[in-house]
């Protein structure tokens, strides 16, 4: 099981010090960054000194990148709230391309609630084939996360299967995320078994079915002993990224061992 932990795009580099034991314990042999772009001039040189850094002294370590995502970024509204959120999802594609980075994680944004979500195909597809275009340039995947709200797209395994479809591009995926599906009114499953094509990444937090709490696997209510269970039926072989709550490594290395049961 390749094992993958989260750094977002406000750690200092005290923080990439402290991570690089992970790395050279093997305790995990992948990280997901975060586009600093919303950071100060001197945080995004620090962000992106460290990940250099990073990669220098673990060349082999897979990165993979999680594009901007707020109400403030997304592809769904044409409001000036989402104004040039086309153009900053492709300025993180090639922020990323920077560090070799070929998944991209990708929040499609917020709907109105009162619009038919049928409207959303029509204004979605033709932007998600630009971006996966550009995308393609630098050998880039892109992986639409499901979520745990009807608030945004990409809400249901069938809505996030039928855009697929519609966009028709070899390099659109699907990020599979725990703590969202607990939380959604769909069973937590029916996503990785519809979706299981286009399965290229997955986000591990727990809940109670309540609100997305990113707490440690075990620590609420999703069924992770039929999640793995499915996955060695559907032959998922890619990353497994922690996507919890955490201040240190320390706290990462415990996070690690919650999932060890599940090693091939």
């Amino acid at each position: 099981m390749k094992k993958c932990f989260t750094i977002n795009q406000m750690r200092k580099r005290e923080n990439f010090v402290d991570y690089m034991r992970l790395l050279e314990n093997d305790i995990y042999q992948a990280i997901e960054l975060f586009y600093p772009y919303n950071q100060s001039n001197e945080q995004i040189k620090q962000y992106t000194s460290s990940v250099k850094e990073i990669m220098t002294k673990f060349p082999n370590v897979e990165l993979v990148l999680h594009l901007p995502h707020s109400i403030y970024n997304g592809l769904c509204l044409d409001e000036h709230l989402n104004a040039g959120s086309k153009e900053i999802m492709m300025a993180g594609m090639k922020f990323a391309s920077g560090f070799n980075v070929k998944k991209l994680t990708l929040h499609l944004g917020h709907v109105d609630k009162n619009v038919n979500r049928e409207i959303y195909y029509e204004k979605l597809v033709p932007i998600l084939k630009e971006l996966c275009d550009y995308a393609d340039k630098f050998n880039q995947v892109i992986m639409i996360e499901n979520m745990p709200g009807s608030g945004e797209f990409g809400y249901g395994p069938e809505e996030i299967l039928k855009l697929i479809k519609l966009v028709n591009k070899n390099n659109l995926k699907f990020i599979f995320d725990t703590g969202h599906a607990h939380v959604s009114e769909f069973d937590d499953f029916s996503y990785l078994y519809l979706l299981k094509d286009y399965l290229y990444h997955i986000h591990y937090s727990d809940n109670d079915g309540s609100k997305d709490a990113h707490t440690r696997v075990h620590s609420g209510t999703y069924d992770f002993e039929t999640h793995f269970k499915i996955l060695k039926e559907i032959n998922y072989h890619e990353l497994h990224c922690m996507e919890i709550l955490h201040q240190n490594a320390d706290d990462l290395i415990e996070i690690a061992n919650d999932v060890n049961e599940y090693e091939d």
